[in-house]
């Protein structure tokens, strides 16, 4: 059982860390493309109404900016990030629950449970994106103030 906590542990963290990675991939790759957009879309309108010589080259920069970016797909990490916290999730709610009906099962199939776990798990590891440490610390701060809890307050 002390396993299986453990596993639990490590699924709940590595959860919170790909979501938090997720959402900050997918914020930077809206801004990759949104402002270059932006500013191609300002200098070029100031080269139309004030002939400013200036403004066609930085608008012709940023648009070839925002297109290469949303060309290569710069939301695609985030997708991954999402696939793998998604993931962890998934296997963190299997745990729990083989935590919960390990008192029915014989010490030789709760030994067979944790080692098909421990499996699930390495086959996700092993196809991971490894994710800076900031979000590890973004994502045990979250934790630590009950984002992951079942027993939050509502406000009810």
């Amino acid at each position: 059982m002390k396993l299986l906590e453990t596993l639990s542990t490590d699924a709940e963290y590595s959860a919170q860390t790909y979501f938090e990675a997720a959402k900050s991939a997918d914020f930077w790759s809206r801004i990759i493309v949104f402002f270059p957009a932006l500013i191609s879309a300002v200098a070029g309108m100031v080269t139309a109404f004030y002939s400013v010589k200036v403004g066609g080259p930085i608008s012709a920069i940023s648009g070839a900016v925002a297109a290469t970016a949303s060309f290569i797909g710069s939301g695609k990490q985030a997708g991954f990030y999402r696939d793998s916290a998604r993931k962890y999730t998934n296997l963190r709610h299997a745990v729990r629950l083989e935590i919960s009906m390990g008192g029915t099962k014989t010490e030789t199939e709760m030994e067979e449970v944790t080692r098909t776990l421990f499996e699930r798990r390495q086959s996700i590891v092993s196809a991971d994106e490894p994710v800076p440490n900031r979000f590890f610390n973004r994502a045990s701060k979250r934790i630590r103030a009950g984002v992951t809890s079942y027993n939050q307050n509502d406000g009810a």
